[in-house]
């Protein structure tokens, strides 16, 4: 029975992480994909573009897997802004990536996570960044998975009850075509453990399921090869709770549902 893996990991390939691919080796037997990203103008990085250097990432894969005999997918973390649409698709075009992630990072001004957002009144914030995803979704019904849907969430602290008043229709709306694009929806570990942000999953999950969401995925977003499947059992229980008992992995772009 094949076991599930995580579907959300960063190396030297992406411009915030330093790690080794073979690094990810020492910490687990399953399955590697690592999910680079892609971001264009991003304020993070001081406005650069964050390419991921295809030819020189299949050349290290292809070298590594022959190396130490285990296959590894491709996988890339694209940072959707409707103002780069047009670059995203070319730089897409025809690579063969075996699994997309669709995040919501920045708005070509500023990232979600800057300290600035703190400043932002609550609507404001959750309005822009909730507007944003769903037209992610919109353009972008190709991609697998939705990740860190509170990512612009992680600098703030909001209640169950005040997110609900003020994002429950966006993400109502947001969930729904995630539902019919068919994308899976993430938990990712990062938002779930490191920022506290495990009280809006308690409350977005059930949204989902209740909107006819069956697809999830855990990411553990690692940047470093210890967190690999960081979170992973308290994110299971959560979903064990609501009922789910299958998860989805991605090759070619091809959903397989495994148990958990």
């Amino acid at each position: 029975m094949e076991t599930y893996y995580d579907q959300h990991l960063h190396t030297h390939h992406s411009f915030d992480s330093k790690e080794k691919i073979e690094n990810y080796f020492k910490v687990t037997s399953k399955q590697l994909v690592t999910t680079e990203h892609l971001d264009f103008h991003n304020p993070y990085d001081n406005f650069n573009d964050n390419i991921p250097n295809f030819v020189l990432y299949e050349a290290e894969l292809k070298k590594l897997e022959q190396e130490f005999n285990r296959s590894i997918l491709r996988g890339i973390e694209i940072g959707y802004v409707p103002a780069h649409d047009k670059r995203i698709n070319e730089f897409l075009g025809d690579k063969p990536y075996d699994l997309l992630l669709l995040s919501t990072h920045q708005n070509d001004e500023i990232d979600f996570m800057d300290p600035i957002v703190r400043t932002f009144e609550k609507k404001r914030l959750i309005h822009e960044y909730y507007e944003q995803m769903i037209v992610s979704v919109e353009k972008m019904p190709h991609t697998n998975v939705l990740t860190h849907f509170d990512y612009g969430m992680r600098q703030i602290d909001i209640t169950v009850d005040e997110f609900q008043k003020l994002a429950e229709p966006l993400l109502t709306q947001l969930f729904k075509q995630v539902i019919a694009a068919d994308l899976a929806f993430e938990l990712n570990a990062k938002s779930f453990v490191k920022y506290g942000n495990k009280h809006l999953y308690e409350y977005a999950v059930p949204l989902y399921i209740s909107l006819g969401g069956t697809l999830f995925t855990l990411g553990s977003d690692a940047h470093v090869a210890e967190d690999y499947e960081l979170g992973f059992a308290e994110m299971k229980t959560l979903l064990r709770t609501n009922g789910v008992s299958e998860l989805a992995i991605f090759k070619e772009q091809k959903r397989k549902q495994v148990k958990f």
